[in-house]
């Protein structure tokens, strides 16, 4: 079975028959969308675009496949606005709630897919410390959380949805110092501030073990100076205005990392991934439109994990 994301890259190829613009209306990388073509055409098992250096045309066997495209990508459509016509789903609000991170990275592109296919369901998003989100549940009546979930897994009062795990690294404005190294150690970023929001456990057992191993035997103590900010616009403020070093994800700071002004350093450190995933209340039903808003945030998570391999892998081999 053809994936639909497959066919809705390849129509918008034909419309622009020029990758780069193409992928800037999807919101992928060029590789990204080189590689879903081809593996559309192994799929098909033919080639659907002949690529010249002026221009990409559809072949005969490619004008066929996106003739019935966008068929299945209409048909599709369509679908959807029927059954949520008889869910309900023409007028209605959602309430969902999250931390910065998952807000910017998940929740912000599946509501613009979102309010395309159902415009009539207003959503309301309350962005806070992903720590304090779950016991508010009994004064902010929400539809589901999305949240990182490492401290909620023995809670009996919930159930996860879990998502994809997405890499973290360390960013930095575009001056930064260390972009003129060529090659980093964990005292070098130990030598900054760092910015960030409020970290799992996990996390912060990752840092300290890192930052104050006792396997450097010899070396002086570390002392880091560390800045918590639940506000992923402040920390972005204070990377580009000073020696900072953060941590994101792709989704977090791609529009920066595409204009220059927020650098990926090319280190990596293991277990510095995201553990956001969907939080509802266990024995209660989720309305129509939280059910097509998750289907939706899942296949939008789907689709960021293939978007930063490119990145993540350009990062080099964790330490």
């Amino acid at each position: 079975m053809i994936e639909t994301r497959l066919l809705r890259n390849a129509l918008v190829l034909a419309k622009h028959r020029n990758f780069a613009r193409a992928a800037e209306e999807l919101h992928i990388s060029q590789p990204t969308l080189t590689r879903s073509i081809q593996l559309l055409e192994k799929t098909v098992g033919s080639l659907l675009f002949d690529r010249t250096t002026r221009n990409i045309r559809p072949t005969k066997i490619g004008e066929v496949v996106l003739k019935h495209a966008s068929i299945i990508i209409a048909s599709g459509r369509s679908l959807r606005e029927e059954v949520g016509r008889h869910q309900g789903l023409t007028a209605g609000s959602l309430f969902i709630g999250t931390g910065p991170y998952a807000g910017t990275e998940l929740i912000a592109p599946a509501i613009a897919r979102f309010s395309r296919e159902f415009p009539g369901i207003s959503v309301e998003v309350r962005v806070g410390d992903w720590r304090k989100l779950p016991g508010r549940w009994l004064q902010e009546d929400f539809d589901f959380l999305l949240v990182e979930t490492s401290e909620l897994a023995d809670s009996q009062d919930f159930e996860i949805t879990r998502l994809c795990r997405h890499q973290g690294f360390f960013i930095c404005g575009q001056n930064h110092p260390l972009l003129k190294k060529e090659c980093i150690n964990i005292h070098d970023l130990a030598s900054f501030p760092i910015i960030g929001p409020a970290l799992p456990k996990r996390l912060t057992d990752k840092f300290s073990s890192l930052f104050f191993p006792d396997r450097e035997i010899g070396l002086p103590p570390v002392n880091v100076q560390q800045y918590t900010c639940n506000d992923l616009g402040t920390i972005k403020a204070t990377l580009l205005e000073s020696d900072a070093i953060g941590i994101g994800t792709f989704g977090t700071v791609a529009s920066e990392l595409k204009n220059g002004s927020i650098k990926a350093l090319p280190f990596r450190i293991p277990g510095l991934t995201t553990d956001h995933h969907i939080v509802t209340r266990k024995g209660t039903s989720l309305s129509p439109s939280a059910q097509a808003f998750i289907n939706i945030l899942i296949e939008a998570d789907n689709e960021r994990s293939i978007m930063e391999a490119d990145l993540i892998a350009s990062l080099g081999p964790e330490i």
